[in-house]
């Protein structure tokens, strides 16, 4: 299956659905961004907040995307962390914001550079 229709079942809160679709695709995937994204959603939609931000920190490892960000700004809001929520939304702040928490996180992941 696609990620756009993986995306749509997302859209239509069919979870389980993508949740089930997003196994099938496998390890392969694991630092594909969009695949990460996908994921960050239906954890962010099933309210497992900090499983949704630890992934989607991994995601920005590849890649920076405003639609990453913006997802991690909705954590926070629903989190009640309104200073990270704004920092996230500001590109200027956005990226040492993030890596100042990801200093902070020993277990997270990092790409080698």
């Amino acid at each position: 299956m696609e990620f756009t229709e993986i995306a749509r079942l997302i859209d239509n809160k069919e979870l389980q659905k993508a949740q089930n679709e997003l196994t099938k695709l496998g390890e392969k995937y694991h630092k594909n961004p969009e695949y990460l994204f996908l994921r960050g959603r239906v954890f962010f939609l099933s309210k497992l907040y900090y499983l949704s931000i630890d992934i989607l920190f991994i995601a920005l490892e590849f890649d920076q995307s405003d639609k990453i960000y913006n997802l991690l700004s909705d954590l926070y809001k629903v989190l009640g962390n309104e200073e990270l929520r704004k920092k996230t939304l500001d590109k200027n702040l956005r990226f040492s914001a993030i890596q100042e928490i990801k200093d902070q996180m020993s277990g997270i992941y990092r790409k080698k550079i």
